[in-house]
C-alpha cells in the first residue's frame, strides 16, 4: 500500500511539473488529492469537484471524477500558483483560505499548501456532520380518490438538532405522474415549490403536495419532489418518489370544442371528437343533441340529435354536424353540442362549442414554409425564434440534450438549415445551454442574448451580420460571483437603445438589470428588483405580485419596464431611468383586485410600439387584457377579451404574443389547442375604440393543410413586416406564415 501511495504522488508530481512546462507557470502547482465520497457511498462518474479561493471569489481548479485512470479513482485538484508580485488573478499563494466543493455543496475548508507540494485530503459531506446538519427527505403515498384533492405530505429530516434553523428549497418533478396548475383531465397533482424551514430543536417538517382525485382506472403512478439550496444543513438524499395509489372504476369521457369554417357554398360536415381515458371492456355510449347559440339552425347548421357509441377495446367516436354556407357578412357564430346519459363512462364536459368563421373572412396570414425534425434532425423542443435584424436570419433555441441554438437562413419566404451550436463545438464549450426558454437580439443587429433557465445564465454572443454567425463572448451566470436575480431565467428584454438588458428569474421572482457594452455587447451587472423587496436606494416601495415572472417587457419610449408572473396571475410595471437603467416599482395589477381581470396565469406581454395600450396573454384565463397607457405612462385595466365570451376563436392557453411594426395587428398563441390568432388593433387615435382588439384570423393544427403547429409555444414577426414564424414543441417544426403586409407589400409580383 505505501508504494502504490508514493507511485501515486510521483504521478501526481509528475502532472504538476508537465502542466508547468506546458503552461510556463511562475511557480508550480499545489495540488490537493484523495478520496471523494458521498455519505460513504463513491461519487457516480463525471461528478464535479471543485476548489474556490474565497480572496478572489474564484474557482480556480475544478476535477470531473474517473477522467485521469492514472489517479487510480481520487480526485486530483491543481491549483495554479503565483509568487510575484502583482499577483495574476486567478491564482494563489500558501496559506490562501479556500473552500471546496462536490457538485456544488460545501465539504472542506482548507488552506492552500506550499508551491510544488502534493497534499491528500479525503473529501465527504459526512466530515461537516458534527457543525451542520444533515438534510433527508423521505417518501410518501396516498390514495388518490374519486373527486377533489388530497394531501400527500413528506418529511423533511436533520440528522440532529441545529442551533440556526435550517432551511432547504424544493420543487415537485413530473415521473408518470403529470402535474399541472389545476386539476383536470390528465393532471394527476398540483405543481408546487417552495422552501421548507425547520426550527431550532425540531429535526423535521412537512411538504404538502396536493393530489388530484379522479375516477380513471390506471396504474399507481410517481413522481418526486427535489431538494436544493440548502443553508445551515448538507443535503444527503435530495429526492422522494411520491406515489399516488390508484382507486378508480369507470373511465372518463372527454369531447373537444371545435373551429368550424363556413364552406363558401353547399354543406360542410364536421365531426366532433369524443375520446375515453382508456379502453374499456364495455359498450360506452352518450346521448348528445345541437343547440343554438348565435348561430341559427336551418340557416347555419342542420339541428341533429342521437345517441354514439365506442365499442369494446376503441377509444375515439365523433358526432356528426352539417354546417350551412350564407352569403352575409358576420361576425363569430356559436352553436354547441350538449352531451349527457353517459352509459359506461364519466363525462369531462357536457358541452362541446363549435366557433364558425365566416367564409367571407380576410384572411390574415397564409401559411409558407416550414421544416421539422425529419428534416433538421437537431430540431428538437424548440423554446423560442427569433429573427435577426435585417430578417436574413433565424435562430432557434432548443431544449434536447444539454441545449442549443439552430440558425437558418431565410431567403424568398424559405428556410434553410445552416448550424447547431452548443458547448460540444468549438469555441463554446463554456456555453450554459441549458433550458434556453428566451433569446434576444440586440437593436443594431450586432449581439444575441439567451435566457438558459436550467443553467441561471445568461449568454451573450457577438453576431456577424453579413452571414449570420455567432461567437460566443460571455456567459453570466447567477450565484458563481453574486447572485444577480436571474435562478430560473426564463425571459429578457433590451432598451430601445440597446444600451440595458432586464432578466426576469422566474425562481429569484427578480428582476435582474444589466448594462451593455456598446463595443463588444458584454453585461455589467446593476441592479435587481425582487419580490417582497423595498430597495432602498429607489424611490420605489416594495415589490408586489410578482411571483414566478416569465415574461419581461421594455416599451417603445423606453419609460417603463412591464413583467407578467405567472404565479401571482398579474401585471408588474416598473418605471426605468433611461439614463443609468435602474428600475423603481411603480404598481402592480392583479386578477381579482380593483376590477383586473383575464389575468390568470399571466404569460406574455406586448406593449403597442405608439406607447399608448399593453396587451397581456392570460395562460389559465384562455384571455387576451388590454390596458390603456396615458402619455405620462399611467396604466388602467380597459378590457379582457376571452375564449368563453366568443371574442375570438383559439388560444387554449396562450404563451405568447407579439405585435406587427406597424401596430396594426397582433399574434397569438394558443398551446393547448395548437393555434396561431391573429388581431386586428385599432390604431387611430381619434377612433373612440382606439386600441381595441378584433378578431382577424386563426391557423390551426390540422385544419386547412396545416399539419406542423401542434403545441406551438414561440414566435416572432419579422423587422418588415412580411412574416410571422412559429416554433411548435409538440411537432418539432418551424412553420412561416406570410402576413397580410406581405400580400399588400407585394401585390405587384415582385419579391
Amino acid at each position: 500500500m505505501k508504494r502504490i501511495k508514493s507511485l501515486l504522488i510521483i504521478s501526481v508530481l509528475l502532472l504538476v511539473l508537465g502542466n508547468q512546462a506546458a503552461a510556463k507557470l511562475s511557480q508550480p502547482d499545489f495540488v490537493l488529492y484523495g478520496t471523494a465520497t458521498w455519505f460513504g457511498a463513491p461519487l457516480p462518474t463525471e461528478s464535479e469537484v471543485s476548489i474556490y479561493l474565497n480572496s478572489q471569489l474564484l474557482t480556480v481548479a475544478k476535477y470531473s471524477m474517473g477522467t485521469d485512470d492514472n489517479l487510480n479513482g481520487l480526485y486530483a485538484l491543481r491549483v495554479p500558483m503565483d509568487s510575484n508580485d502583482p499577483r495574476v488573478f486567478g491564482k494563489a499563494r500558501p496559506g490562501d483560505s479556500a473552500s471546496v466543493y462536490i457538485n456544488g455543496s460545501l465539504v472542506a475548508e482548507v488552506l492552500v499548501g506550499d508551491y510544488g507540494v502534493a497534499e491528500r485530503l479525503d473529501i465527504d459531506p459526512i466530515n461537516l456532520a458534527d457543525d451542520v446538519s444533515v438534510i433527508s427527505i423521505l417518501p410518501s403515498e396516498v390514495t388518490e380518490g374519486q373527486s377533489g384533492q388530497s394531501e400527500m405530505v413528506f418529511k423533511v429530516q436533520i440528522s440532529n438538532d441545529s442551533e440556526e434553523v435550517v432551511s432547504v428549497d424544493w420543487q415537485n418533478i413530473d415521473g408518470d405522474a403529470i402535474g399541472g396548475d389545476n386539476c383536470g383531465f390528465d393532471v394527476d397533482y398540483l405543481n408546487a415549490s417552495g422552501r421548507a424551514s425547520i426550527p431550532v430543536g425540531a429535526t423535521e417538517t412537512n411538504v404538502t403536495i396536493q393530489v388530484c382525485g379522479d375516477t380513471l382506472i390506471e396504474n399507481s403512478e410517481t413522481f418526486e419532489v427535489v431538494l436544493s439550496g440548502a443553508e445551515n444543513g448538507v443535503i444527503q438524499f435530495d429526492r422522494a418518489t411520491g406515489t399516488i395509489l390508484d382507486d378508480d372504476g369507470l373511465p372518463q369521457l372527454q369531447g373537444f370544442d371545435a373551429v368550424v369554417y363556413e364552406p363558401a357554398s353547399g354543406t360542410l360536415v364536421h365531426d366532433f371528437e369524443l375520446k375515453l381515458s382508456r379502453a374499456y371492456d364495455q359498450v360506452v355510449a352518450v346521448d348528445y343533441v345541437t343547440v343554438a347559440r348565435t348561430a341559427t339552425p336551418g340557416a347555419d347548421f342542420i339541428a341533429a340529435s342521437g345517441t354514439i357509441s365506442i365499442p369494446v377495446g376503441q377509444t375515439a367516436a365523433s358526432i356528426p354536424v352539417t354546417f350551412l354556407s350564407d352569403a352575409e357578412d358576420e361576425n363569430i357564430e356559436i352553436m354547441t353540442v350538449q352531451l349527457s346519459n353517459p352509459r359506461q363512462a364519466t363525462l369531462v364536459n357536457d358541452v362541446l362549442t363549435a366557433f364558425i368563421l365566416d367564409a367571407n373572412q380576410d384572411e390574415q396570414t397564409e401559411e409558407g414554409d416550414s421544416i421539422n425534425n425529419d428534416d433538421v434532425p437537431d430540431l428538437i423542443s424548440p423554446s423560442d425564434v427569433v429573427f435577426s435584424s435585417d430578417s436574413n436570419f433565424v435562430y432557434v433555441s432548443s431544449l434536447n440534450a444539454g441545449g442549443s441554438v439552430l440558425r437558418f437562413a431565410l431567403e424568398s419566404g424559405n428556410l434553410s438549415y445552416l448550424e447547431t451550436i452548443d458547448n460540444q463545438r468549438a469555441g463554446f464549450e463554456s456555453g450554459l445551454f441549458g433550458l434556453i426558454r428566451d433569446m434576444v437580439i440586440s437593436p443594431n443587429g450586432q449581439h444575441l442574448y439567451t435566457a438558459a433557465s436550467g443553467d441561471q445564465a445568461i449568454m451573450s454572443f457577438t453576431r456577424n451580420n453579413a452571414d449570420g454567425t455567432l461567437a460566443l463572448n460571455q456567459t453570466v451566470e447567477n450565484n458563481l460571483t453574486a447572485d444577480f436575480g436571474i435562478d430560473g431565467v426564463y425571459a429578457l428584454s433590451m432598451s430601445p437603445d440597446g444600451q440595458f438588458l432586464y432578466a426576469a428569474g422566474s425562481e429569484s421572482n427578480a428582476i435582474g438589470v444589466f448594462s451593455v457594452n456598446e463595443n463588444d455587447g458584454t453585461l455589467s451587472y446593476i441592479e435587481k428588483e425582487v419580490l417582497g423587496v423595498n430597495d432602498p436606494n429607489d424611490t420605489g416601495g416594495e415589490v408586489t405580485f410578482m411571483e414566478r415572472p416569465i415574461d419581461v417587457h421594455v416599451t417603445a419610449d423606453g419609460t417603463q419596464v412591464l413583467v407578467a408572473a405567472d404565479f401571482s396571475s398579474s401585471l408588474v410595471v416598473f418605471d426605468r431611468d433611461s439614463e443609468t437603467g435602474e428600475l423603481n416599482f411603480s404598481t402592480a395589477f392583479k386578477k381579482g383586485v380593483n376590477g383586473v381581470q383575464g389575468l390568470g396565469g399571466a404569460s406574455s406581454i406586448w406593449s403597442s410600439l405608439d406607447n399608448r395600450h399593453v396587451y397581456i396573454m392570460g395562460r389559465g384565463d384562455d384571455s387576451v387584457t388590454v390596458f390603456d397607457r396615458s402619455p405620462t405612462g399611467n396604466l388602467s385595466f380597459n378590457a379582457s377579451l376571452t375564449q368563453q365570451q366568443a371574442d375570438f376563436i383559439g388560444l387554449d392557453a396562450p404563451l405568447a404574443v407579439v405585435g406587427s411594426p406597424d401596430d396594426s395587428r397582433l399574434y397569438g398563441l394558443g398551446f393547448d389547442d395548437s393555434s396561431m390568432v391573429s388581431f386586428r388593433r385599432i390604431n387611430a387615435a381619434s377612433n373612440p375604440q382606439y386600441g381595441q382588439l378584433i378578431f382577424a384570423d386563426i391557423e390551426q393544427d390540422n385544419v386547412n393543410g396545416i399539419n406542423s403547429l401542434a403545441g406551438p409555444i414561440a414566435l416572432d414577426v419579422s423587422s418588415d413586416g412580411k412574416w410571422v414564424i412559429v416554433a411548435a414543441g409538440i411537432d418539432n417544426a418551424l412553420t412561416l406564415f406570410k402576413t397580410h403586409l406581405n400580400d399588400l407589400i407585394f401585390s405587384n409580383g415582385f419579391d
